[in-house]
C-alpha cells in the first residue's frame, strides 16, 4: 500500500490516488476537453469552490486523464496565485485555500498511481504517469513557494481550533522539512532532486512491473502441486510455463516436490528488475541523501524518522536488534527443524536454503498437525470469501455494503460498492481482484479520494491477486488460508481509509497518520482470519457444504506457530535492508554486497547467489527506509487486539471504541494518544512478546 506527502504525509508516500466525480458526458475530442476544463475553471475559479464529488471518477481514456488532470492543476494555480497576492495574510481563510489546494491534487495523485498500477490500457496507464509527474512536481513547488509559507506562518494561531492548529503545524514542519527556509538556489536544486527521485522511482516500479520471468518445465516437474493448478496450465509437447507471477510462484514453492524447481523459479523470481533496477535503485539513494544532507540531517534515514513515531533513527536501529535478538530464538529451532525434515528426503543436505521455506514449512505443519493443505483450501472458495470478509466487517461496524451495478470501472471484473451507515452513504471502494496482464501483482489498498466533510466521500480501491472462479469450468477458485488472512488485511486498510473520510481537512482524513502507525489496522484486522467462530460465518466446503470443523481450525492455529521465528527474521532482514541503503553513505554502498552481509546478519536463510532482491523490492520506492513499520505496526496491532481477545472479537462496543478512537480520527490526532484512548493506557510490547513466544514444534 501506498501513499500522498505534503501535509498529507500520504500524498507522496503512497498509493494515495484520487479521482473527481461528475455527471458531464463522456469526453472525446480534445476540443471538447479544452471546453469542459474551461467551463470548470470558471465555474470554479470563484469562489474557489471546489466541486461537490459523491463517488470517484473513472479513467478509461487519455483524454479523460488528461481533462481531469489540467482541470485540477490550473484550479489549483489559480488559488496559489490568489494566496500568493498577500491578500489572506493574517487572516484564517488562508487555511481554507490551502486545503482546497491539496483536495484538487487529491483528485489527481492518487488515481494516477492507483490506474498505473491497475488500468487495463496501456494509454491510461502512460496518461496517468505524465499526470502524476505534473502533480507531484506542482506539489514540490508549493512545498518551497516562500510566499504560501509566510502566509501559513502569519495566521494568528491562538484564534484557530485545535484541528485547525494541527493542520497549521503540520503543514509548517512539513513547509521546513522541504528547505523553503534555504535560500532560491538551494530550494531549485532541492525541487529538482525531488523531481528526479519521482521518474526514477516511476521507472523503478515500471521495471518489476514488467518483468514477468518464466521457466519451461515438464508436466513430471509439477509432483506435489495441487489437482486445480495444474489444469490451468496449459500442456504443450508434454511442457508448461511457470511465471514468477504470485498465482505461480507460491503454489511452486509451497508444494512442489522438485527442488531444482523451486530453485529455478526462485532465482528468477530473485533477478526481476535486473539490471536496470540496480542503477535506478543507486541513483534513488544517492539523491534521498543529497536531499537530506542538504536539509543539514545525517542521511535519509534520519530525515524520515523525523515525523514518524520513532522520531530518530537510533529508535529505528534499535528496534530492529531488539526484535531480531527475540526472534532469532525461535528462528534457530524453526531452522533446525526444517533441517532435519530435510535430511529425511535428501541425508546429505547441509543447510536448509532459501528455496526450502515454504516447503518445508508446509511439510512440518502438515507432518505434525495433520493439516493437509488441500483439506483446507476446500473449505476456502473465493466467492464465500469474498462475501464473508465484507458480512464480517458490516456486522462489526454496524453498516452496509451496497453493490453498485453499472457502475464506471476500469475493467468488467471490477466490482463496486457504497458505504451505508445509518442510511447515509458514506464511501465507496471497489474490488479489483484477480491477476490479469499489466496489473499490479501483489496486494495492495490504493486511496482514492481522502474524505473531505461536504466536499467529497472518501473511495479506495483493494486490488489483488486472488484465485479466478471465470478462469474454472466449475466457477469454484479456491485459495490458500494465507490469502484469506491477506484479505482480510487489506480490508483493515480499506476500513481505516474510509472511516475517516468526514474531516474538514484533507491531510486529517483516510490514512494520513503517522506512517509507521499504518500497518497497525491492518494487521490487527487479520485476527478475524483465525477465529473459528468468525470462519464459520463462511468457510464451507466447496462440495458438500460443510462448515469447517473447529478441531481443524485449531490444528491450523497450531501448526501457524511453527516457522514464527524465520518469518519475523525475514521481516527483520527487509527492514534492516531498507534502512542500511538509508542510513550508508552512497559513495561506500556496493548494493548487492551490503544486501548479502545483511542477509548474512538477520536473514535465516543463506543468500542465493547471482540473485539482486533488491532491484525487485519495491518498498525501497515506496517505503524508502521505513520497512521497520510493519513490524513496530504488529506490536502495536497485537496490543491493540488484547482489548478485544478480553471483550469479545465480534463485540460490537468494542468495534464502535475502535473505529471512533482509532479508524475514524485519522490523522487528527498523534497514534500514542489514539491508542492511549482505546486501550485506556499507554501501549506496551507485552502482547507481541507473548505471540512471538508461542509454542514449538519438535520435529520426530
Amino acid at each position: 500500500m501506498k501513499v500522498f506527502i505534503f501535509a498529507i504525509s500520504v500524498l507522496f508516500l503512497a498509493c494515495s490516488g484520487k479521482q473527481e466525480t461528475q455527471t458531464n458526458p463522456p469526453v472525446e475530442k480534445k476540443s471538447d476537453i479544452k471546453k469542459q476544463v474551461n467551463s470548470d475553471v470558471k465555474k470554479a475559479a470563484k469562489p474557489f469552490v471546489p466541486a461537490v464529488l459523491t463517488e470517484p471518477e473513472i479513467w478509461n481514456t487519455a483524454l479523460e486523464v488528461n481533462s481531469a488532470c489540467d482541470k485540477n492543476i490550473i484550479l489549483a494555480q489559480s488559488l496559489i496565485k490568489d494566496i500568493q497576492s498577500g491578500k489572506y495574510n493574517g487572516k484564517p481563510e488562508v487555511l481554507d485555500h490551502i486545503n482546497k489546494v491539496l483536495i484538487y491534487l487529491d483528485r489527481i495523485l492518487p488515481s494516477a498511481e492507483l490506474f498505473n498500477n491497475a488500468h487495463e490500457k496501456k494509454e491510461v496507464r502512460e496518461a496517468v504517469e505524465k499526470c502524476e509527474q505534473r502533480g507531484k512536481k506542482m506539489l514540490t513547488s508549493l512545498k518551497l513557494d516562500t510566499k504560501i509559507y509566510q502566509a501559513i506562518k502569519s495566521v494568528p494561531i491562538n484564534t484557530l481550533d485545535i484541528t485547525a492548529k494541527r493542520f497549521v503545524s503540520r503543514l509548517l514542519l512539513e513547509y521546513q522539512r522541504s528547505g523553503v527556509n534555504r535560500d532560491e538556489e538551494t530550494r531549485k536544486l532541492l525541487a529538482s532532486i525531488e523531481e528526479k527521485i519521482v521518474k526514477l522511482g516511476q521507472k523503478y516500479m515500471k521495471n518489476i512491473a514488467g518483468d514477468k520471468r518464466s521457466i519451461k518445465v515438464r508436466v513430471s516437474d509439477l509432483k506435489g502441486l495441487p489437482v486445480d493448478f495444474i489444469k490451468r496450465k496449459k500442456v504443450e509437447k508434454k511442457m508448461v510455463i511457470i511465471t514468477t507471477d504470485y498465482p505461480d510462484f507460491f503454489p511452486v514453492q509451497k508444494y512442489a516436490v522438485n527442488s531444482n524447481l523451486r530453485r529455478n523459479l526462485y532465482r528468477e523470481f530473485l533477478s526481476r528488475g535486473m539490471p536496470e533496477n540496480d542503477k535506478l535503485l543507486k541513483e534513488i539513494l544517492i539523491l534521498r541523501d543529497k536531499y537530506a544532507t542538504i536539509l543539514g540531517y545525517k542521511n535519509f534515514a534520519a530525515y524520515n524518522a523525523e515525523d514518524k513515531m520513532v522520531k530518530n533513527e537510533q529508535t529505528i536501529e534499535s528496534f530492529i536488534k531488539q526484535v531480531a535478538k527475540e526472534g532469532q530464538i525461535r528462528a534457530k529451532r524453526d531452522l533446525a527443524a526444517i533441517l532435519k525434515r530435510k535430511k529425511k528426503d535428501n541425508p546429505k543436505a547441509h543447510r536448509a536454503e532459501v528455496f526450502d521455506r515454504f516447503y518445508y514449512v508446509q511439510k512440518i505443519q502438515t507432518e505434525q498437525y495433520r493439516v493437509n493443505p488441500a483439506d483446507v483450501r476446500a473449505y476456502f472458495n473465493f466467492k464465500n470469501v469474498k462475501e464473508g470478509v465484507m458480512a464480517v466487517n458490516q456486522r462489526l461496524f454496524g453498516v452496509t455494503f451496497k453493490k453498485i451495478p453499472g457502475a464506471k470501472v476500469w475493467h468488467s471484473s471490477v466490482e463496486a460498492y457504497d458505504i451505508i451507515d445509518n442510511g447515509k452513504t458514506i464511501a465507496r471502494f471497489y474490488l479489483d481482484m484477480h491477476s490479469r496482464e499489466g496489473k499490479y501483482g501483489h496486494a495492495a489498498e490504493f486511496p482514492i479520494y481522502s474524505g473531505v466533510s461536504g466536499i467529497q466521500l472518501p473511495s479506495a480501491a483493494l486490488v489483488t491477486n486472488f484465485p479466478d472462479p471465470s478462469k474454472s469450468t466449475d466457477g469454484i477458485a479456491l485459495m490458500e488460508h494465507d490469502q484469506v488472512t491477506t484479505f482480510f488485511h487489506e480490508f483493515g486498510h480499506l476500513m481505516h481509509q474510509l472511516f475517516s473520510g468526514n474531516h474538514k481537512w484533507v491531510t486529517m482524513s483516510g490514512i494520513n497518520c503517522e506512517w509507521d502507525f499504518v500497518e497497525a489496522p491492518s494487521q490487527l484486522m487479520e485476527e478475524w482470519a483465525w477465529d473459528y467462530d468468525v470462519l464459520t460465518t463462511f468457510a464451507k466446503h466447496y462440495k458438500t457444504g460443510k462448515i469447517i470443523e473447529k478441531n481443524l481450525v485449531e490444528k491450523m492455529k497450531a501448526a501457524a506457530e511453527f516457522g514464527k521465528g524465520v518469518h519475523i527474521m525475514r521481516q527483520m532482514f527487509y527492514a534492516a535492508l531498507s534502512f542500511t541503503y538509508h542510513a550508508t553513505p552512497p559513495s561506500k554502498l556496493d548494493l548487492r554486497k551490503v544486501m548479502f552481509e545483511v542477509q548474512k546478519q538477520y536473514s535465516p536463510w543463506p543468500g542465493l547467489e547471482k540473485t539482486a532482491e533488491y532491484a525487485s523490492f519495491g518498498h525501497l520506492v515506496g517505503y524508502s527506509s521505513q520497512y521497520y513499520t510493519y513490524m513496530w505496526s504488529l506490536v502495536i496491532a497485537k496490543d491493540l487486539f488484547s482489548r478485544f481477545k478480553k471483550e469479545g472479537i465480534m463485540s460490537k462496543k468494542i468495534a464502535a471504541d475502535y473505529r471512533n478512537y482509532i479508524l475514524s480520527v485519522g490523522g487528527s490526532r498523534n497514534a500514542v494518544d489514539m491508542i492511549k484512548s482505546f486501550l485506556g493506557r499507554a501501549y506496551n510490547y507485552e502482547a507481541f512478546f507473548e505471540y512471538l513466544k508461542g509454542q514449538s514444534i519438535t520435529v520426530k
